[in-house]
């Protein structure tokens, strides 16, 4: 069971889901990743707990006004929240939220990126809390998508303090944020068509059934299947609600 429980200054530590009716996404991911969902609690802000095995991977809560879209939201570590927001807006982004602490020992900011992908910072998660990443149902990968993504990624050597490498994926340049030796996050060049935003990866076992399951919930496909060496097979799903997440379907180790 790979399970992250450290979180470096620049690594992927949480993701949550704000939607118009919280009952309904519930529904919607438990029924697709075979989730515990908890109840919703006032401690909690409304947010419900999702997890696999007893392992947090995510939270799902309301939304924090009516002219906010059904999103995902990605999360990152850093070390001093305050400077980190700073630097955000010393860099060409904007703070949507400023630093506070919504629910007790979380402290916590949303910013956008120069291009307007919206992302968290979430300052020091203590070592010990544990999030179910890399098998099916939770988290595989997270993604900046953008038309032009490598003009963000100043901002992000500066807010999150991550080394930039690039590679190519196909005939696609693609960038990677690396913490140490470890990728832990990518960015892919759009066509443009839609805003610039980040893009939560879920692994699946199989991604045929796991799309047939997806969309016989009431979820659009929203691109066909796609595949790379090294990698594997993946698609973009959009939620009842109007969420846009992928699946991921990796390619399975050699052996």
């Amino acid at each position: 069971m790979p399970i992250e429980d450290a979180f470096p200054q620049g690594t992927p530590v949480w993701i949550d889901l704000q939607s118009a009716d919280p009952p309904a996404a519930a529904t919607y991911y438990r029924s697709l990743f075979d989730w515990e969902v908890s109840p919703p609690s006032a401690d909690s802000g409304g947010f419900s707990l999702a997890s696999g095995r007893g392992v947090p991977i995510a939270a799902l809560g309301p939304l924090p006004s009516d002219d906010v879209p059904t999103t995902w939201t990605v999360y990152f570590s850093v070390d001093d929240l305050e400077a980190a927001s700073t630097a955000a807006t010393d860099a060409g982004g904007s703070v949507l939220l400023e630093p506070g602490e919504p629910v007790p020992g979380i402290r916590l900011a949303i910013v956008a990126d120069p291009a307007g992908a919206v992302f968290g910072l979430w300052q020091r998660k203590e070592p010990g809390d544990p999030w179910l990443r890399d098998e099916p149902g939770a988290v595989d990968w997270l993604e900046l998508v953008a038309s032009d993504p490598a003009s963000t990624f100043p901002f992000y050597e500066s807010v999150l303090g991550v080394g930039i490498s690039e590679m190519r994926v196909g005939s696609e340049p693609y960038g990677l944020f690396d913490v140490g030796p470890t990728s832990v996050a990518g960015a892919y060049r759009s066509d443009g068509a839609d805003p610039a935003h980040w893009l939560v990866y879920f692994n699946v076992a199989d991604l045929d059934a796991a799309i047939v399951r997806a969309t016989e919930l009431g979820g659009t496909l929203r691109t066909e299947p796609l595949s790379a060496p090294g990698v594997g097979r993946w698609a973009e799903i959009v939620d009842p609600q109007g969420a846009g997440f992928a699946l991921l379907e990796p390619e399975p180790e050699p052996s």
